[in-house]
Order: C-alpha cells, then sequence, then structure tokens
C-alpha cells in the first residue's frame, strides 16, 4: 500500500470512529447508523478532503504534498468517491 492511501485510510478510519464513539455516547444505535447512505457520503467526503480531491486545505494533504516527490504514490490511480 502507498504511503499516502496508508495514512489516509488511518486517518479516516480515526475519524469515523471517534464520530461512532460520540454518536453512541449520545444514545444512538451506531450499528444501525452505520449503515445509511448519508453516512457513508459523510466518509466519502471525508476521504476526499484528506486526499485534497476538493482543494480544501487539511494538514495531512499538504504534509504529502510537500514530500510526495520522495514518496513512492502513483499519480495515475483513477480517483472514485462511491
Amino acid at each position: 500500500m502507498k504511503t499516502k492511501d496508508k495514512k489516509s485510510i488511518n486517518c479516516i478510519q480515526d475519524v469515523v470512529e471517534y464520530m461512532l464513539h460520540a454518536m453512541s455516547k449520545n444514545g444512538l444505535d451506531t450499528t444501525k447508523i452505520s449503515k445509511l447512505p448519508e453516512f457513508l457520503i459523510i466518509v466519502d467526503m471525508l476521504k476526499a478532503i484528506i486526499d485534497n480531491d476538493l482543494d480544501i486545505p487539511n494538514e495531512l494533504s499538504q504534509k504529502i504534498d510537500s514530500i510526495k516527490k520522495e514518496l513512492d504514490i502513483d499519480n495515475d490511480t483513477p480517483i472514485t468517491i462511491h
């Protein structure tokens, strides 16, 4: 797995985990919520932001951009948002 993908996936995983934890703390059924199409759209939006596909500045994307020539990143991978 490329470094960029690994960092993005780890970041998305952490953010989603924190969101579900906060929802659970407030009495929501996180199993039901995580299966909703709206929740999947939120996760896709987070991925697009982290991957800098939406030109929304964030620290992770900026760090990856600053060192991407040193990393083994495949820039020819098609971009998809599911």
